[in-house]
C-alpha cells in the first residue's frame, strides 16, 4: 500500500521557465495516493531519463542550459527533504488556487537512466589507475564496465555533486538473459504473451 510513481526528467526545468517544475512530480504521487497526504509522504518516486539532464559542456552554448544542471539543482529541494507546496485546485492566475503542503523527507527517490558513453568514461579511469612497472591497467570488458561506476564518473558524465551526493546507493543493472525475458513476458498477470494470447 505504498503510493509510486514514475516521472521523467526530460521535461523537467528550472522553475519559472517553460516545461515541468519539479513539485509537479510530487502532485503526481498526491493524486496517486488518492489525496491522502500522509500515504503520500511515504511514497515511492521513480524518476527515469536522469542522465538527460547531465550538464552540456559551457562551449556549446551561451544560453543558459535551465533543463540540464538547472533541473538538478531544482530536484537538490525535494530530494534532500523540504516542504514542497502542491497546487490541488483552482488557478493561480485567478487567486482561486488551493495548496497543500508535502514533506518530502520520508519519500524514496529512485533515478535511473541509460548514461550511453558511461563506459568509456569507467574504462578510461580504471586505465589510468595503475601505479607501477608494466602494469597494463585493469582489464575490464566494455559490457561490464557499468558494473565499476563510482560518483567521480557521474561526475564526469555532467552530474552536479550535490545531486551525486545526495544517492547514497549507484548500482548498474545487467543485460536481460533469455530466460528472464521469457518469464516476463510469460508468467506476471497482464503479461505481453497472455494479452496476444486472448
Amino acid at each position: 500500500n505504498v503510493p509510486f510513481v514514475v516521472a521523467d526528467a526530460t521535461t523537467l526545468t528550472e522553475a519559472g521557465y517553460v516545461g515541468e517544475d519539479v513539485e509537479n512530480i510530487v502532485a503526481k504521487l498526491y493524486r496517486s495516493a488518492s489525496n491522502n497526504i500522509e500515504q503520500t509522504q511515504r511514497g515511492i518516486i521513480f524518476i527515469d531519463e536522469i542522465d538527460k539532464l547531465a550538464k552540456k559542456s559551457s562551449a556549446s552554448s551561451s544560453s543558459r542550459d535551465v533543463s540540464g544542471e538547472g533541473g538538478q539543482q531544482a530536484l537538490l529541494k525535494i530530494i534532500e527533504g523540504s516542504k514542497a507546496s502542491i497546487q490541488v485546485k483552482g488557478k493561480s492566475k485567478l487567486g482561486t488556487q488551493e495548496n497543500v503542503i508535502i514533506d518530502t523527507s520520508n519519500i524514496l527517490f529512485i533515478c535511473g537512466g541509460a548514461f550511453a558513453g558511461m563506459e568509456k568514461i569507467v574504462a578510461r579511469r580504471l586505465r589510468k589507475s595503475t601505479i607501477g612497472y608494466a602494469s597494463a591497467g585493469q582489464v575490464v570488458d566494455e559490457n561490464d564496465a557499468l558494473a565499476y561506476v563510482d560518483p567521480s564518473d557521474l561526475r564526469s558524465f555532467g552530474l552536479i555533486p550535490e545531486l551525486i551526493g545526495r544517492f547514497p546507493v549507484l548500482t548498474a543493472l545487467r543485460p536481460l538473459k533469455r530466460h528472464a525475458l521469457r518469464r516476463i513476458l510469460t508468467e506476471p498477470k497482464n503479461a505481453l504473451i497472455r494479452q496476444y494470447t486472448k
